[in-house]
């Protein structure tokens, strides 16, 4: 019995944890919050012998989607190089999670790859069985990260951590 509340603290701990990135068909989850204007990539697996369990370093872009923090009395200034947004002349509130399938405010999508000018409230694009996909410059705690995941035939998002870009200080 004396031992209870540590199990039941190290239970709630254990629970509590989430990844520093979560995504499925619905949601994109980053903790510490969404503060860069990602892109997210469909590419093409270029290599000759294919697996589904590594990332293709050979390969090519289908379609590339671009995430704008904007709005009506939205405005941003560089700290240290990192872009830092305002609401109303107030820090922006970042938001943790975004929802693909509903309007986020201040967060919009764009078409870059084909070229499209047009601003969409909601992830134009439907996420495809058996595709590889990366999401790049993402900030986290102050480093340019990346991350790799794969769609299976059964639709699950097959995914690790973020990655860290490593910069050489020379």
């Amino acid at each position: 019995m004396k031992h209870l509340p540590i199990l039941i603290i190290v239970l709630f701990l254990i629970f509590s944890c989430k990844k520093n990135i979560e995504i499925d068909e619905n949601i994109l989850f980053i903790k510490g919050g969404i503060k860069s204007e990602l892109i997210i990539a469909k590419i093409k697996d270029n290599r000759l012998k294919k697996s589904n369990k590594t990332f293709p370093h050979l390969y090519s872009t289908i379609q590339k989607i671009r995430l704008k923090i904007s709005g009506e009395d939205m405005t941003y200034t560089y700290d240290n190089g990192e872009k830092k947004h305002f609401l109303k002349d107030k820090p922006f509130e970042y938001k943790s999670e975004l929802n693909f399938n509903s309007i986020n405010d201040h967060y919009k999508w764009t078409i870059e790859k084909p070229i499209d000018n047009k601003t969409y409230e909601k992830l134009p694009i439907e996420f495809e069985k058996e595709h590889w996909y990366f999401i790049r410059d993402i900030r986290f705690r102050g480093s340019q990260c990346y991350f790799e995941f794969y769609i299976n035939k059964n639709g699950e998002f097959e995914y690790k951590d973020l990655k860290y870009i490593m910069l050489s200080p020379i």
